[in-house]
Parts: structure tokens; sequence; C-alpha cells
């Protein structure tokens, strides 16, 4: 008896079979790109275990409506349907869910040997959690419990609006509008944050900030920018990445208030991951920066969490737990 858990984002395609206690037994990772067909992978790998799981989660990023997903960073749509028949299990085995549903879902088994806490540490009773995540674009979910029940709270929180925080950043802003005028919000000097706070928002980032003064873009691509922001090697991409990583930090700091995240705000993602110097003294005065509520933001725990994996791990999570299965530890 074996499950099928799936994590796609817009960089990785990351498949596992779990056995009935939870455990991890085997794992695929795939490129996310025009060649990869997730129902013919999922078939390969149903082919390589000998036999049908007992049920399938697949996380996405995206909204999953009527059991289909469009992905947000991808030009491609998923469906339960195609999932079912791909691993030959009937619809109703099927489970899609939004990306950062899953990641809210990893909370439930967080293993603190995989958290750096940068504020606090892990909370001696269960409280609502929130996690962030930049990478291909930004997620967010939030976990809370329902007596002693985890249940995750999916939402589109990388789409919130940020607005300037100086003078000097509105030029910035309207930089940005007229590159990539898609991530305005109305009619605003405000833009969806995922614009900024993604590794596909960061080259237009970075390009709005150069024109804006004046001065040459000369990097291509996120990893790049960020290279260049930690040797201090470009002026731009520096102003691009502390820039964002304060814009971050405040986002953060806003959910964890919103939900009363006493149980901790996790950050995680692709970006987060391989950046971790980013998140400095200055990341966190202003995740801590709350006005009259500054004392409240300040007890709120603050990891970051390392395991890659964390999708699956919120995948198992969610299946498990719709099933009455006990969480795995």
């Amino acid at each position: 008896m074996w499950y099928l858990v799936g994590d796609i984002g817009g960089t990785n395609l990351r498949l596992a079979a779990v056995d009935a206690a939870g455990a991890v037994i085997s794992r695929s990772e795939h490129a996310t790109d025009g060649r990869t067909a997730l129902p013919e992978v999922c078939a390969d790998f149903c082919a390589k275990m000998s036999g049908a799981p007992e049920g399938v989660a697949v996380a996405v990023a995206g909204v999953v409506v009527d059991g289909r997903v469009r992905m947000t960073n991808a030009n491609r749509t998923i469906s339960r349907g195609d999932l079912a028949k791909a691993c030959r299990i009937a619809p109703s085995k099927v489970m899609l869910l939004n990306d950062f549903e899953a990641a809210a879902w990893s909370l439930a088994t967080l293993d603190p040997e995989k958290v750096t806490y940068l504020q606090g540490g892990p909370a001696p009773q269960p409280g609502p959690r929130v996690i962030v995540g930049p990478g291909t674009g930004l997620g967010v979910g939030a976990l809370v419990w329902q007596g002693a029940r985890p249940v995750a709270v999916p939402g589109e929180g990388g789409h919130v609006r940020l607005t300037p925080h100086s003078a000097e950043e509105v030029a910035y802003f309207e930089a940005l509008i007229a590159l990539w005028p898609e991530v305005q919000m109305g009619y605003a000097l405000a833009v969806e944050a995922e614009a900024i706070l993604s590794g596909t928002g960061m080259p237009y980032w970075y390009r709005a900030i150069a024109q804006a003064r004046g001065e040459a873009a000369t990097l291509d691509g996120a990893a790049a920018i960020f290279a260049a922001a930690k040797t201090g090697e470009d002026a731009n991409a520096c102003r691009a990445v502390g820039l964002m990583a304060r814009y971050l930090a405040g986002v953060a700091g806003d959910l964890g208030l919103v939900m009363g995240a006493r149980g901790g705000v996790f950050l995680t993602g692709g970006v987060a991951q391989q950046n971790a110097w980013i998140f400095d003294a200055a990341f966190l005065a202003a995740f801590n920066a709350g006005g009259r509520h500054s004392r409240w933001r300040e007890a709120l725990p603050l990891g970051l969490c390392h395991d890659p994996d964390f999708g699956l791990l919120g995948a198992r999570n969610c299946l498990f737990a719709d099933r009455d299965h006990p969480l795995p530890d």
C-alpha cells in the first residue's frame, strides 16, 4: 500500500511515494518546463512502483477550481481527471491543492532541525502559523487548529498590494508599472507583492530601478541579480534586493499580525532558501516595525525553513488528514 504525493512549482516538479505510515519510500524530481507533462510523469512513476497508489495528493502553484488548476507562472492546466487516468485510480481518490495550502500543511509536522530561527523559537503550544514563500512566485498559507486538529487556510496572500515607502521609491514603482502593467493594482501607485517579492518579479524590479535612475541594467535573471547584490558589485542590484527584503519583511510581519501567528511566521521557497544572507538585522527590524503593535510582532517566532520538500510533506499531511490517518511524526 502506497500513496503518491507531488509538488508542482514554477521551477521544479517533485513526486514521492509514501507508505501507510507516511514515510517516503521513493521520490523523483524534474524541471518544470514545456517538455514536462505531469500526467505522463505520474504514469511513469506509478509504473516503476508496480501498482496503482491508494490515493494521490498534488500541490500546484495556481488556484484550484472545479478539479482543475491553471498554473500561475506557467502556461499549462492540470486536472484531477487527467491525474486519475494516469495513475489508474478513481478521480475521487485524487486531491488537487494549491501549493501554499500544502506549504501550510507542512507546518503541522515541522522539523525543528530544518528551521533557522531569526527570532524566538518553537512555540510550546500549537498556535496559528503562517508560511511565506518567495520562489518563482510568492506563496502564502496559514495553519490553524480546530481543537486538536490542524486545518490549512489557503489564500492568495502573494497578491496583496505593495506601495512605495519613500519619495525615492515612487519613481521605481512608476517604472515597474510601465514595464509590467499587468501587476498594477487598479489605478493606484501600487503593485501586487509578487511583482517584486519573487524570482519572476526581481528582473523587472531591477530594470525598473535602473531605468528610473537613468542607468544601465546589465544583469539578466534573478540569480545573477542576487549574486551581484551579495558581493556589492552592482549598485542597482543592491538597491533592488535591499528593498525587496524590506518589503518581504513587512508583508510577513503584517500577515503574522493578521493571523495572530503565535505559532510562528516561516519563510521558505527557492529565493529564500538560496539567499539566506538577506535575512539580517535590517530584515528583522522591518518585520517588527509595527507602530503601536511592534511589541506584538516582536513576540512572533520567525524562522527560515530549509527543507526543499516542504510541499511534498504538506501534500502528504493533507492527504492523511483527509482520510483520518494520524499525521506522521
